[in-house]
């Protein structure tokens, strides 16, 4: 019986997030407590089970078209569109959130095939595999998420679609909260198109502006200067407001963040809902965040080191 498995986890933006769809660079940090991990198994007859489905290959096609998309040129890659198997997904990575679920389940769907089939991959190429379901899910995806789901270290992840790991001599801890409400990131994406192409001069200046926090951004976490890199956050902040994905409720976490001793805080991922991500300078300070955060409503929260 042939057995394959990939694993992949979850992301949170620090920087740049939707002006990278423009071109311009994004800081994004890898959140290895929560994973994904794929199990695929030959079998007589094909199934696939996630958290929150369970059913053949053809009706997964009417409720996540962007799975769909993948398995089929999985498949087609390995010259074996009739393969009957069963694809095992269980994840800890919140959907809806920000956090890069739809990434998480694309990397470790294609690392696990690629396992299956005993193929020598290279991360380009689950890159290039796994954006097949990305581009599906969001209409048009950075790629930035599907690097940061494999990276084991924050990404500079730049305009010509490389990613960069920063190497980073600091002991700061990033705090994500999840709102309680579902983010959009479709829809998130499609605002800010129509916004821009509506008035191209505006909302590309915010995106230039976006664009050059990141590229300070990734000089002042090199050098351990978190004090600015969490104002840079807060201005990051501003924009996306400006862009119209914030909303009060993310607004008023990011205020509570803040003032319980947040370098910087932000929205994280496509917004209109979803989680925020802030900066402290260690962990007793990310514990007090937290504890702010899950008493003030939010639904989940997560500490990690950047």
């Amino acid at each position: 019986m042939n057995f394959g498995f990939g694993q992949s986890h979850a992301k949170a933006h620090l920087l740049g997030e939707h002006s990278v769809v423009y071109g311009y660079p994004a800081i994004i940090a890898p959140l290895l407590s929560l994973n994904c991990k794929a199990e695929v198994i030959s079998s007589d007859q094909t199934l696939i089970e996630t958290d929150n489905f369970s059913g053949t290959m053809y009706q997964l096609n009417y409720r996540f078209s962007g799975i769909y998309s993948l398995l089929t040129e999985l498949l087609k890659f390995f010259q074996q569109p009739d393969l009957s198997f069963k694809l095992h997904i269980k994840s800890n990575v919140p959907s809806k959130k920000g956090l890069g679920s739809s990434a998480a389940y694309s990397v470790a769907i294609t690392k696990a095939f690629f396992d299956f089939f005993d193929y020598q991959y290279s991360d380009e190429e689950v890159y290039n595999f796994s954006q097949i379901a990305e581009n599906k899910n969001h209409g048009k995806s950075s790629g930035g998420d599907t690097y940061a789901v494999m990276a084991d270290g924050p990404i500079f992840f730049d305009s010509s679609k490389d990613a960069t790991i920063l190497k980073l001599d600091t002991e700061a801890y990033i705090v994500i909260a999840d709102s309680g409400t579902a983010g959009l990131t479709s829809q998130a994406v499609k605002l800010v198109a129509d916004n821009y192409h509506r008035d191209p001069k505006k909302y590309g200046s915010y995106f230039k502006e976006m664009g050059a926090i990141a590229e300070s951004g990734r000089e002042e976490i090199i050098a351990g200067d978190l004090v600015d890199f969490g104002d840079l956050m807060t201005r990051n902040q501003k924009l996306l407001a400006q862009l119209g994905v914030s909303t009060p409720y993310l607004e008023r976490l990011i205020k509570i963040a803040i003032k319980n001793g947040a370098l910087g805080a932000k929205l994280t991922g496509g917004g209109l809902g979803g989680s925020i991500v802030a900066l402290a300078s260690d962990k007793e300070t990310a514990n007090q965040i937290k504890s702010a955060l899950s008493q003030s409503g939010a639904t989940g929260s997560w500490i990690s080191k950047i």
